[in-house]
């Protein structure tokens, strides 16, 4: 029997009672009441227990045409002995349905103290997906979910094509067995369902509406299953390739390393895929990690594709931050220890080398070593590994000013004459901007971990590292400093131009107009632009409180040396960021120019893109893990809680703003909290406005962006995971507190 047969969509209580006279499906006593029932309102309770639900039951509601969900009142819980107070909720509820409050409410025995609440839908909200999702909280706030009040909520998706979870996804088989039932029931529509768990763990059913979204397509159904084991086995088979490495290629993570989530967004088009790896993960990254001085190892692809998703291989990852001085057997003893660690903590992917891997040195090394490693490698072989870190810190000092001026001499040569169009062109961008800024990055990932270090140790105070990162000159500052010359008229606009015209919001996006060719958004810009301060003074006690430390570990450094080698990585991280941006600008300016298809144009270059990286559009909904970690999560994961890294001292509130889809369009940008997918950091051109704060999606603690807020002391939340953000963005203002690591939508 179907629904359609039944009951006319759009009246919650005719759904609940749909449900109650064809299933088994239980449902806390309810009853549809008018504005006339109100005369017998003492009558009618004493078939309720003691609490009350006052839930709103418009005929514009749950519609099969429009949800509107959460646009009228549902109040309670309210006592049964508060008639009064049940009387004036009842109008307030009918009230709420605009102009006509002819209309009915439900009464509802409401479930006190549940153990769970969930929200469950026959696909991701917001998307086409052929996921069904499966909301929980662990708690009695019934509008835990609903209302976007709180943040410990699990996330549970699994592809259509699955009716049978694993063992160890039990906890969901309830929620998805009633979804699928009343699927059935009302003709296999689309439905968004609540429930509770009371507290014997039996799950109650409180609403059921269908959604506007199309039918399920069992066709597309099909093909998407089959695209799906075509990329399983694609991973399969990596996992049993290691080439010269230890490990096994198991884990793959969108926000490691390279991480492309970031830098390329999480579904990146071919253009943005093909540059990405043909700048840095093909072969960049490996030559970079052996001229730095890690463990060498044969050429390997560091990124792949599955289901239009790019993800690191971690285990290549972590065996590229391996050092010459450590014995084979070391070597996998301590691979298989990150791995293993990694798996059992998977929020940790974004943050492998904070918490998983050392690949750095900091002051206390040998010491996180000795604990870590204690029963895992021996002294001597932690030891051999502290000192490979140092070796590796100092020889890279020295190289800094090389590999600046390879960079420098290569932007030089990007003039108007450059042809973009030839392979050796492109190639030459690699090996002279895109090698030289890994290197960069990865001393400036160094001494940022060095900072974190003092920090950590209460060397320096959060305030004081605020202080040591505002001292830093980087080419974003000069262009704050510039954009302001220009406002006043002291520099031209063209001079401007000729500087940072190549700025784009996204680095790799052809559908992002540079500066040169969106002059409204420049201008906009350079109006907005204010007097920077030029003199940030650090204090005494800084270099003191370094110094003592220094001396006290008898570490060969002393505080001026360090704060200036600090300013100085920092700073050539970001401005070897600049150089290289601008050859990727010439090479998406030429394809727009040549009007090339993505495909013709990297074959044309001959620089290794082929059919097996292809976006494939019949994957456009797919949805995927930020972290594989076995074949059955290309078909259901858990994902990840993720509260983001927060970045900044205080409290701070205010309208939401949400820049997507790297459009530079003049948007009022002052005074707004900014949200935008990824922390690209060709989204630079933000810090010429007043914003509040900065909230993205995916971004990690030491990524560009980081860096960028807190030279410009934005406090920000980077990396909150693609649920918060979604709930983030489609609010009206937030309140974030950056002491506590919470945020609230006001």
């Amino acid at each position: 029997m179907k629904m359609d047969d039944q009951i006319n969509y759009g009246n919650k209580a005719k759904n609940l009672e749909f449900v109650a006279n064809h299933t088994d499906i239980e449902i806390p006593y309810f009853r549809e009441l008018s504005l006339e029932d109100l005369e017998n309102i003492n009558e009618i309770l004493n078939d309720f227990s003691e609490e009350i639900m006052i839930r709103s039951n418009s005929s514009n509601e749950d519609l099969e045409s429009s949800s509107n969900a959460g646009k009228y009142l549902s109040i309670g819980p309210i006592s049964k002995e508060r008639i009064d107070d049940i009387k004036e909720s009842w109008i307030h509820v009918l009230n709420s349905y605009e102009k006509d409050a002819n209309q009915s409410v439900i009464l509802q025995d409401y479930v006190k103290n549940p153990k769970s609440v969930s929200v469950v839908t026959s696909f991701k909200v917001g998307t086409d997906s052929l996921y069904r999702s499966i909301s929980i909280y662990n708690g009695p706030e019934t509008d835990a979910i609903t209302s976007g009040k709180y943040n410990q909520i699990k996330n549970f998706y699994v592809h259509r094509s699955i009716n049978k979870l694993p063992k160890k996804y039990d906890e969901y088989s309830i929620y998805l067995k009633i979804l699928t039932k009343l699927e059935d029931l009302f003709g296999n529509k689309h439905l968004d369902i609540e429930m509770v768990l009371d507290n014997n763990s039996s799950p109650l059913l409180l609403q059921v509406r269908p959604l506007m979204e199309k039918k399920v397509n069992k066709d597309l159904i099909f093909t998407e299953k089959k695209i799906i084991e075509q990329n399983v086995k694609k991973y399969d088979t990596l996992k049993e390739t290691t080439n010269d490495r230890f490990g096994i290629n198991q884990l793959f993570s969108n926000m490691s390393d390279m991480n492309p989530a970031e830098m390329i967004g999480k579904k990146p088009d071919n253009v943005a895929f093909g540059l990405y790896k043909f700048m840095f993960t093909d072969s960049t990254w490996n030559i970079q990690r052996g001229e730095f001085g890690y463990r060498k190892y044969k050429p390997a692809k560091l990124m792949e594709l599955f289901n239009n998703v790019a993800y690191i291989n971690v285990n290549h990852s972590l065996n590229s931050f391996l050092t010459p001085s450590l014995q084979i057997d070391s070597c996998e003893k301590i691979i298989q220890h990150q791995l293993k660690k990694l798996k059992e903590n998977p929020h940790l992917h974004d943050s492998i080398e904070f918490n998983i891997s050392r690949s750095s040195y900091v002051f206390d090394t040998e010491d996180e070593f000795a604990v870590e490693y204690k029963n895992i490698i021996s002294p001597g072989e932690i030891q051999k590994w502290h000192q490979d870190l140092i070796k590796i810190d100092r020889f890279n000092k020295s190289t800094l000013e090389k590999n600046n001026k390879v960079i420098l001499n290569a932007f030089s040569l990007l003039d108007e004459n450059f042809q973009y169009s030839k392979k050796e062109n492109i190639k030459f961008i690699r090996d002279n901007m895109a090698l030289p800024f890994t290197h960069h990055s990865r001393l400036g990932f160094v001494y940022f971990a060095q900072l974190n270090n003092l920090l950590k140790k209460d060397v320096i105070t959060e305030a004081q590292k605020n202080s040591l990162l505002l001292s830093v000159k980087s080419i974003s500052t000069k262009m704050k400093s510039d954009a302001y010359q220009v406002k006043l008229g002291k520099k031209s606009l063209s001079s401007f131009l000729d500087i940072y015209g190549h700025i784009r919001a996204g680095n790799y996006n052809l559908t992002s107009s540079n500066l040169k060719n969106n002059l409204e958004f420049t201008e906009l810009l350079i109006q907005n632009s204010e007097k920077q301060d030029e003199n940030i003074s650090l204090q005494k006690v800084i270099f003191s409180n370094i110094d003592k430390y220094f001396e006290l570990n008898n570490i060969p450094y002393t505080a001026a040396t360090w704060v200036e080698m600090f300013q100085t990585a920092i700073a050539t991280r970001e401005n070897s960021k600049f150089y290289y941006t601008k050859g990727i600008d010439g090479i998406l300016n030429e394809i727009e120019k040549q009007n090339l298809s993505d495909k013709k144009f990297f074959q044309r270059l001959g620089i290794g893109f082929n059919e097996e990286n292809t976006i494939n559009l019949n994957l456009k909904n797919t949805l995927m893990p930020d972290l594989i970690s076995s074949s059955d999560d290309f078909y259901l994961y858990e994902e990840m809680s993720k509260n983001g890294n927060y970045i900044g001292q205080g409290t701070v509130s205010g309208k939401v703003l949400l820049l997507d889809n790297y459009s530079n369009q003049p948007y009022d940008l002052d005074n707004k909290i900014v949200a935008i997918p990824a922390a690209d950091p060709g989204w630079d051109w933000i810090f010429n406005y007043k914003i509040k704060s900065l909230i993205t999606q995916y971004g990690g603690p030491n990524s560009h962006m980081a860096i960028r807020c807190a030279e410009h002391n934005i406090p920000a939340i980077l990396g909150v995971g693609e649920n918060n953000f979604s709930m983030i963005t489609t609010s009206q203002s937030l309140s974030i507190d950056f002491s506590n690591e919470s945020f609230a939508i006001v």
